[in-house]
């Protein structure tokens, strides 16, 4: 897993924050981008606990600044957000056996209100990525969708999940991750017999 750092007096993490941009860019009918800045929470969820009871500004399932509430993941369930992860990957065709450490990079809720359109689960074998399972939300129905990319060797996803009302099925996502210990680069290309949209988030992480 990267080496992921945040401190509260003499505690610390493997979670940290993540500081970058968020690229789109439409190829058809006619092209059009913008770029916006973001950051994002690298969550280790073995620490949620140790989070909550260490940080002021961060609450596991209750109130706070930034919290992070169960059932905002996955499936509204009984089971812990790593569980759920490592269950998915298996439902997915992944090989979950040997995964140590989960971290979600994503959105939180800000006191209180949450949004966050797609969410990354990376699943770290031998400290390395194995897996990402990237949960997608399509905001206007409120509905959920996971992909699973293998890191070492990305394949095309066929789409099988409506998002944008502009965009149809029938086309295939193109992956490519790049992660290190302190840079993630997620970019992902809509294609049917050309590229017809690409998005780019590429973060730094910040200790």
């Amino acid at each position: 897993m990267s080496t992921l750092v945040a401190s509260s007096d003499s505690v610390e993490f493997n979670s940290s924050i993540y500081i970058g941009r968020v690229h789109h860019k439409r190829y058809a009918p006619t092209e059009h981008g913008f770029s916006y800045p973001m950051y994002m929470l690298g969550l280790d969820l073995d620490e949620l606990d140790t989070l909550d009871q260490n940080l002021r500004f961060f609450g596991h399932n209750r109130f706070s600044a930034l919290s992070l509430r169960r059932r905002d993941y996955l499936d509204d369930n009984d089971l812990p957000l790593k569980q759920a992860v490592l269950e998915k990957v298996v439902e997915l065709g992944g090989d979950a056996s040997a995964i140590e450490n989960v971290m979600l990079l994503g959105q939180v809720r800000c006191f209180g209100l949450y949004f966050s359109p797609v969410n990354f689960f990376f699943c770290y074998q031998q400290g390395k990525p194995r897996y990402m399972l990237a949960e997608v939300h399509n905001t206007p129905w409120n509905e959920r969708h996971c992909y699973l990319v293998d890191v070492e060797n990305p394949q095309h996803t066929q789409k099988d999940f409506h998002v944008s009302p502009f965009m149809g099925m029938d086309m295939q996502y193109h992956w490519r991750i790049e992660h290190d210990d302190q840079h993630i680069l997620v970019h992902i290309e809509n294609w049917q017999q050309e590229k017809l949209f690409d998005a780019t988030l590429s973060v730094q992480q910040r200790t």
